[in-house]
């Protein structure tokens, strides 16, 4: 047995040594990760029809290599969970979105530059809305992206058949409302909370849609309050910004911290005129396990009972 074990090693290994003279492995590295910043992360301005504005932005590199920047628009729009979707400069199809684009109204004093490792430099950036331009909000991004230079630039990856870029990019981005009739209304689309749920928590869901044609941000609070009025919980609704046309979703997981489990939530949240959006919602997390056990207590303590009655009575008949 055991020289058929060395045999199978032997063989292995052959085999190994085979595979590397036909088949050789190459390995790539990329020296040093990109980290390019910039600041501030966002702007959020006013402008009338045929106004210009400009200001600066600031990008900074922080990796230890000198890079070449490339500058990019792009127009933006947000998902329910509050995730970012970019256009990238393409036109877009859907009618309803069309009117809170702004990427042409984008433009830098540099669309191409090297910016040295460990340097900041300031790039002043305009914006000019068209006569035209429909009163609302509307959306867009600057980009700063790493441009790979195949030959020379330490961020290409190499293996032996060809070569792979490996870029970053940060962005700076613009809510501008253009016109002075901005229409910040929102309304409660959806209030989700069971009434009777048999779990120790379960998941409130508020979602919050724009109707107007400027962003806001909503801000409220949601109270869960016990049988006897004791707040055992608070959901604080703040600095989340919700584009025209799209709608937050604001979860929070209710926890039974009490053995009755019953609860009220209660919520007042203003839109960005000021409007109050109220509701409120029961629930029941029903605790299934303690009533369980109380219960079989019960039935144990019933049993006992019983069986004490019982031996009492035969011994009074003896």
């Amino acid at each position: 047995m055991r020289k058929i074990w060395q045999a199978g090693r032997i063989a292995a290994l052959g085999l190994i040594v085979l595979v590397s003279l036909f088949f050789p492995v190459s390995f790539s590295h990329a020296e040093g990760p990109v980290s390019l910043t910039v600041s501030p992360l966002y702007f959020d301005l006013e402008i009338n029809p045929g106004e210009e504005k400009t200001g600066k932005i600031y990008v900074g590199n922080n990796s230890d290599q000198n890079l070449d920047i490339a500058v990019e628009f792009s127009d933006f729009f947000m998902d329910d969970a509050g995730k970012y979707i970019f256009t990238g400069g393409r036109d877009i199809a859907n009618d309803e979105l069309r009117p809170y684009l702004m990427s042409k109204w984008l433009s830098v004093d540099e669309d191409n530059f090297s910016l040295e490792k460990g340097k900041n430099k300031v790039v002043d950036y305009k914006i000019r809305a068209p006569e035209d331009a429909n009163l609302g909000g509307h959306y867009g991004v600057i980009f700063f992206r790493t441009r790979c230079n195949i030959e020379e630039d330490k961020n290409v990856v190499w293996t032996d058949k060809s070569s792979v870029c490996v870029s970053g990019r940060a962005g700076v981005l613009f809510l501008v409302q253009a016109g002075g009739n901005a229409v910040k209304k929102g309304i409660l689309k959806k209030v989700e909370l069971p009434r009777i749920s048999f779990t120790d928590k379960s998941n409130l869901e508020i979602e919050i849609a724009n109707e107007g044609n400027s962003h806001f941000k909503p801000e409220g609070e949601v109270s869960v309050k016990n049988i006897f009025g004791r707040e055992i919980g608070r959901l604080e609704i703040k600095d989340r910004t919700i584009l025209p046309t799209t709608s937050r979703v604001f979860s929070e997981d209710i926890q039974r911290k009490d053995f009755l489990g019953l609860y009220k939530i209660s919520g007042n949240i203003k839109d960005g005129e000021g409007r109050n959006m109220k509701f409120q919602k029961f629930i029941f997390l029903v605790p299934w396990k303690e009533l369980l056990a109380v219960l079989a207590l019960a039935g144990i303590w019933w049993w006992f009972l019983r069986r004490y009655k019982i031996s009492l009575r035969s011994g009074a008949s003896k």
